[in-house]
């Protein structure tokens, strides 16, 4: 019965950890541009490329882009 009261510690102090380091809203723009480009970059275009790839997807989310 000890074990189960350790693994609820456990399980408490890893929710307290996360809610402590939340992202904000800019950090996970930074990081979802950061994984745009990466991802385009492992496909295989040049880093410019990628560059003004994430750029013209930007806008298109921003609605400042149309087909």
């Amino acid at each position: 019965m000890e074990e189960g009261t350790g693994v609820e510690e456990r399980t408490d102090v890893g929710q307290v950890a996360a809610a402590e380091c939340a992202l904000s809203t800019s950090d996970r723009e930074r990081l979802t541009f950061f994984k745009w480009r990466y991802v385009l970059q492992a496909d295989g275009f040049a880093v410019a490329q990628a560059r003004r790839l994430t750029f013209m997807r930007w806008l298109y989310l921003q609605g400042r882009l149309v087909e």
